[in-house]
């Protein structure tokens, strides 16, 4: 069989034509989170270029969403914290990505919550005290124990991805990158005993320190020794960060991408921004920080941010604290206590 010019030219344009690499949804945007001892940080730029375009748009975009604030939760049980740990918890959701999909997303996210609520019963003041059995066994089995109500952040996470992936292969995907953070009630009030990349990199990098330090040791005179002595470390928490925590409750972060990836990470970032940003969250990462090293690491990141990345944002980084007390934003906490 013969083959005419033509068709072939357009079977060589049909096979050779560029396609675009797959990269991930949140492009520009630059999102960090970081998992302590009792609490969630949560820190994003607030540019926006209007859909990855060269031309900044808006400066003052909250791309860390409050799906629930937790409010009236702590404190309303008596300190009772078992009881409170079973209560409807503090959600934030962090976004890059597109701002519609975002918009669309948070709102489904804040309706399946507000209907889990619902489900729930919380907010019923009505309680039964007495059924009528004589027998205490019977009315034991009649009410078992509580269970925790609503959705915690796991939960959330979970339907986060169902929604990203059912998506996925429509004709309407889901652009959009996702890092989840809450507290989560846990039976275990020990400390976290999994593995994961994190505490393998620091390891790794604690290895490294230690070489490093001993050979820094045997410096030749007139060479700088850099050890810990002359690191600068940061300063006492104030009392503006420190709260009590619930041992019944542990934070958890999760990381997913825009194919419904989902992973829960000790820290996580998304964007361009996030191969800056690793560097140094291997490097002064530690799974017993407090609040205020948390902040104080995140900033070091946008800081570097500042002076590696070619995208600048204009204002600072708006960063946000989940804990047991709900969703509070570090600037604002920060400036009232002034």
């Amino acid at each position: 069989m013969r083959t005419t010019l033509p068709s072939t030219l357009l079977l060589l344009t049909l096979c050779l034509r560029p396609t675009r690499a797959q990269q991930s949804a949140a492009g520009q945007d630059t999102l960090l989170g970081i998992v302590g001892r009792d609490f969630v940080v949560m820190g994003a730029d607030t540019s926006s270029s209007g859909g990855g375009g060269i031309a900044l748009t808006s400066s003052s975009v909250d791309k860390i969403a409050v799906i629930h604030d937790g409010g009236g939760i702590l404190g309303a049980m008596g300190g009772d914290r078992a009881r409170e740990s079973l209560g409807q918890q503090a959600i934030a959701v962090g976004f890059a990505g597109d701002a519609a999909d975002a918009d669309r997303m948070m709102g489904t996210l804040r309706t399946h919550v507000q209907v889990k609520e619902y489900e729930a019963g919380i907010g019923n003041d009505v309680s039964c005290v007495f059924d009528g059995r004589v027998d205490a066994t019977k009315a034991s089995a009649a009410h078992p124990a509580p269970s925790p109500a609503g959705m915690d952040a796991e939960a959330l996470a979970h339907f986060s991805r169902y929604e990203i992936a059912s998506r996925m292969r429509s004709r309407q995907p889901l652009n959009l990158c996702l890092l989840v953070g809450g507290m989560v009630h846990c039976d275990d009030t020990g400390p976290l005993s999994s593995v994961g990349v994190a505490d393998r990199v620091q390891k790794q990098i604690s290895v490294a320190s230690d070489a490093y330090k001993s050979q820094s040791n045997h410096l030749p005179a007139g060479e700088i020794d850099t050890t810990d002595a002359d690191i600068e470390r940061p300063p006492e928490e104030s009392s503006i960060l420190k709260r009590p925590s619930n041992p019944h409750l542990a934070p958890k972060l999760f990381w997913l991408d825009q194919y419904g990836s989902l992973q829960n990470m000790r820290y996580a970032a998304h964007g361009y921004g996030s191969n800056f940003a690793y560097s140094v969250l291997d490097q002064g990462y530690r799974n017993d920080m407090s609040r205020q090293e948390a902040v104080e690491l995140l900033r070091e990141c946008f800081a570097q941010l500042r002076q590696r990345y070619v995208i600048n944002s204009p204002r600072p980084p708006r960063i946000k604290c989940v804990d047991v007390w709900g969703v509070t934003d570090v600037a604002e906490e920060l400036t009232k206590g002034r």
